[in-house]
């Protein structure tokens, strides 16, 4: 025989010198595989039943029992593996959460049993957590598990693989049919009690058993059940036990519901708490009374196993005895051999490299009554029977067998074709190797988002993953483990309107618990600041071994908020303004027309053209006053405008701002007069600098005019002066002041620190101002408080603007 690759420890198939294959229609009942003669010489019931329990263990066959809410109660290293989920991490768990994908197809079957249906089996395929995408076929066998007064307990599951062996489907299924009757076979009373051998919870086997009543057996009332002959060596026993911490063993007679008293072997086994304190005691009772009639079906049990092994989906061969002679081989251990019958051979006789090897192993196991594994080992074959070798890869088990006292009489070789799933592991592994990668080139993406994303867990709201924006918002990283209930106690919600939202109000609360999130409006108070937030949440469903989550995106709308509140404020100002406007533009306009119509009037009875002249002179200046106010007016709502679009260019020159201020002063003097206002000048020589002369002119007589209006009927100061290398001019009146509040609000567009019903303007003019000396590089600010008038200072740089 070939072997693929190194011989890491030779083949369990082996090749017979002279013997030729089974003809095709004698392979199962050959009379030279069959346990006669030497195979059937020193098998007894315990025998066969230790082969039995052995088959069960190293079987590819998975077996488990689950009960009436689908959840796993026993399951079998097999159907562990075929699963790809550890066998202590199937128990507790429902079927669903094991094999979710196949769950559609599964779920009518516990449903027929449930519903008091008999066995069924049936082929199914989909894909487990072994090999993720990849469709496998199983033959499934579901069966009624009941108690021995007919309550249906759960339900029997007897698994097998047929993904390569789908033409030895019906051989399958009496091997499923068979572990399951092992399966019911092996029920028997269990019941547990406390340390000190008390019974405090129902045994409901015990109960269906001895027919005791709930109240009969509770404490130690289940030694009543004994026999009374046999009670009080049981007690000794019992109480033996329950000092050295020992298990116990006894065979006794035991009552019987339908009367009389049964043999039993009972045992019962400590259960140590993780300080080495027994917890429990979990007992058992082994019902021995059907033992000889159990040995009158020995012959048809063995007629079952050697049914079950000659049609097993595996390679099975027994070897007996310190000769190694063979007493079974089924047919696929015959193929990988070459398709030779080797029953009744001995492997002595085998002297190639193969056959010492396999030699080895199971004089291994003989010897030391320890199990012996091989993985993965490959075999060179015709597997699929058309002529072409192929490479096999096959686990092989060399499982001892004892006799009825105990010694190891023969082994038990197992090989489980593992190709596919070695194959599966590989690209499984692959899998998950690109899923790693493409995880952390997501995360690596989500990180750098700049909208603040978290995913939480559902019900509890834990936080499983937060960006950097997001943490940068928290003000570091989120507090690990803080569930919903917590949320409160660390993190502050509120409304726009800054009412403390309720836990139920919170958007992630409200994720967490299931309920829909889209655009849910929330302040979030964090160390870093104030954020207006858009939350949405989305649900993400388990997958590729990832627990589901909930998606939260905070979309950050804090900047958004401002230019809403800050529009609002200009639609405001501007409708304030244009009220203004309006009346300040009638304004004029009223006495302009009064004085026509009495100059009109004068014009019709003047006694003479003398007196009409004069009224005529004074009606005309009058009118200028007025077509100057409204000049002006117009004048400012053109220099707002154009501070809309693009600044106009200014006309830099070199300028002295003392004769510039000074040139104002005289011109504003009738208007200082009618005001009732003194204007003093304080002027220092040499404040040179290259400006837009007409600019600067416009600023001064802005600021006075100004000066003039608030602080009518008193003096009024103007300084031109150098300080800290920069031109200053200060213009300071004794007026009503301005509010601490209104200081920087001033010089907006539309702002007015008074009511324009005692004063009048645009509230323009110190906005152009601030215009004007910006353009210049320059700064104005206000100085004041209220009824102790207001100072204003320019500042300018000595070496003007560029344009």
């Amino acid at each position: 025989m070939r072997v693929a690759g190194r011989r890491r420890h030779g083949s369990p198939f082996l090749r017979l010198p002279g013997k030729g294959p089974w003809p095709q229609e004698a392979r199962v009942e050959s009379p030279s595989a069959s346990f006669d003669g030497v195979a059937t010489e020193g098998i007894t019931e315990a025998h066969a039943r230790l082969l039995l329990e052995t088959l069960v263990a190293c079987t590819p066959v998975g077996l488990a029992v689950v009960d009436m809410d689908q959840r796993f109660v026993q399951v079998n290293e097999a159907l562990a593996e075929l699963n790809g989920i550890p066998r202590a991490a199937h128990l507790g768990r429902k079927v669903q959460e094991i094999v979710p994908e196949m769950w559609s197809t599964l779920r009518p079957q516990y449903q027929h049993i449930m519903d008091g249906g008999e066995a069924r089996t049936f082929e199914i395929r989909g894909a487990t957590s072994k090999a993720m995408g990849v469709e496998r076929h199983f033959l499934a066998s579901y069966y009624p598990v009941r108690t021995a007064s007919g309550v249906l307990l759960g339900t029997g599951v007897v698994v097998v693989e047929v993904t390569e062996q789908r033409k030895a489907h019906e051989a399958l299924r009496a091997s499923e049919q068979r572990y399951r009757s092992l399966v019911e076979a092996m029920a028997q009373p269990v019941w547990t009690t406390n340390r000190r051998g008390e019974v405090v919870e129902p045994a409901p086997r015990w109960l269906a058993f001895t027919g005791q009543t709930h109240e009969e057996h509770l404490g130690l009332g289940w030694l009543h059940a004994i026999h009374p002959e046999d009670r009080k060596r049981v007690v000794r026993g019992w109480v033996e036990a329950l000092r050295t911490r020992q298990s116990y063993q006894g065979e006794f007679r035991l009552r019987f519901h339908a009367g009389g008293y049964r043999d039993v072997v009972g045992r019962a086994v400590p259960v140590f708490g993780d300080a080495g304190n027994i917890e429990e005691w979990v007992s058992t009772a082994e019902d021995i009374t059907e033992r000889k009639r159990a040995e009158a079906l020995v012959e048809a049990e063995r007629g079952r196993l050697r049914s079950v092994l000659m049609n097993a989906p595996a390679g099975v061969a027994i070897v007996a005895g310190p000769e190694q002679v063979f007493t079974l081989v089924n047919p696929l251990f015959s193929r990988a051999s070459q398709g030779m019958d080797l029953t009744g051979a001995s492997l002595r006789d085998f002297q190639d490299e193969s056959g010492r090897t396999y030699s080895a192993h199971l004089e291994r196991a003989y010897t030391t009554g320890e199990t012996q594994t091989d993985k993965e080992m490959p075999i060179v074959f015709d597997h699929d029977g058309d002529g072409v070798a192929t490479t096999r890869l096959f686990d092989v088990t060399y499982q001892p067998l004892r006799d009825v006292n105990g010694r190891v009489d023969s082994v038990l070789s197992f090989a489980i074709d593992v190709t596919e799933q070695v194959e599966a592991r590989q690209k499984l592994q692959d899998w998950a190797a690109s899923l790693r990668n493409q995880q952390q080139w997501l995360e690596a993406v989500l990180d750098r988002t700049p909208v603040a994303l978290m995913l939480m867990e559902p019900r509890t709201g834990r936080p499983l993953f937060a960006n950097q924006a997001a943490r940068e918002m928290a003000g570091g990283e989120f507090p690990g483990g803080l569930r919903v209930e917590k949320y409160k106690g660390i993190y502050l919600f509120t409304d726009e309107a800054g009412r403390e939202l309720r836990s139920e109000e919170v958007p992630g609360v409200r994720a967490a618990r299931g309920e829909p999130v889209h655009a849910a409006p929330i302040v979030w108070h964090t160390p870093t600041g104030r954020y207006s937030l858009l939350v949405e949440a989305v649900p993400l469903p388990a997958q590729h071994g990832h627990p589901a989550t909930v998606l939260l995106a905070h979309q950050d709308v804090s900047e958004l908020r401002k230019t809403q509140a800050q529009l609002q404020h200009a639609v405001s100002l501007r409708d304030e303004f244009l009220a203004v406007a309006s009346h300040e533009l009638k304004t004029p306009l009223t006495p302009l027309q009064l004085k026509l119509q009495s100059l009109v009037r004068d014009a019709m009875t003047a006694p003479s053209l003398e007196t009409l002249r004069e009224r005529v002179v004074r009606t005309a200046e009058s009118v200028s006053g007025q077509v100057r106010k409204m000049t002006t007016l117009i004048n400012d709502l053109l220099e707002v405008t154009q501070s809309t679009g693009p600044a106009a260019p200014l006309q830099l020159e070199d300028v002295d701002l003392a004769t510039v201020v000074q040139e104002v002063v005289e011109r504003s003097s009738p208007q200082a007069a009618k005001a009732g206002c003194q204007l003093v000048l304080e002027a220092s020589p040499g404040v040179v600098g290259h400006w837009d002369r007409h600019r600067l002119e416009q600023v001064t007589l802005s600021l006075l005019s100004n000066a003039l209006k608030y602080g009518a009927g008193s003096p009024v100061t103007l300084r031109v002066e150098k300080a800290d290398g920069k031109a200053r001019l200060t213009v300071k009146d004794e007026g009503i002041g301005i509010a601490p509040g209104a200081l920087l609000t001033i010089f907006e567009k539309f702002t007015r620190a008074v009511s324009t019903r005692h004063y009048g303007g645009l509230g323009l003019g110190l906005f152009i101002t601030r215009q004007i000396v910006e353009a210049h590089h320059g700064r104005l600010w206000a100085e004041s408080e209220p009824g102790q008038g207001a100072t204003f200072i320019v500042e300018l740089p000595m070496t003007g603007a560029t344009n």
